[in-house]
């Protein structure tokens, strides 16, 4: 975005217009693709890229207003872009917290248990050895060794 922003008339309204495109174009992307591995990073990515557009939408807004005329009352959308961009910061923090640092998993805003203690928890698998030759060897003893202390069990 800003290399676009850089080349296409510095300073005036045509240069957020395009950055304004090219944002809501990389969002439709991040939207339909989900590049990340886990669902808070792809939220996450999401809520910052809108937070960016409403701020350029924003900054358009007081470009394009008349220096004479106002149309828009200039202390209440600066209010309103840094409200944006701390609303923002705060629900990725939120997500960070809540989703991956698993506070919500514990305690059951999350829908379930902490996938990471389950796993440790439930590992029941076993292990039981077979005998792969037909013929009486040293392998064939280890092997009814090892059914047998696994039958016990």
């Amino acid at each position: 975005m800003t290399g676009a922003m850089v080349v296409v008339a510095p300073g005036s309204s045509v240069q957020l217009l395009i950055a304004v495109l090219v944002m809501l174009w990389y969002l439709m992307i991040v939207l339909k693709t989900a590049p990340y591995e886990e669902d808070s990073e792809d939220w996450s990515s999401f809520i910052a890229c809108v937070a960016l557009t409403l701020t350029c939408i924003g900054g358009f807004a007081l470009i394009m207003d008349k220096q004479t005329d106002r149309t828009y009352e200039d202390s209440l959308l600066a209010v309103i872009l840094i409200g944006i961009n701390v609303f923002c910061i705060a629900l990725d923090i939120a997500i960070v917290v809540i989703i991956d640092c698993g506070v919500g998993a514990k305690c059951g805003l999350c829908g379930g248990s902490d996938p990471k203690s389950t796993n440790k928890k439930n590992n029941n698998n076993k292990v039981m050895p077979v005998m792969t030759s037909e013929g009486g060897n040293k392998d064939d003893d280890v092997a009814e060794r090892a059914r047998a202390a696994w039958s016990e069990k």
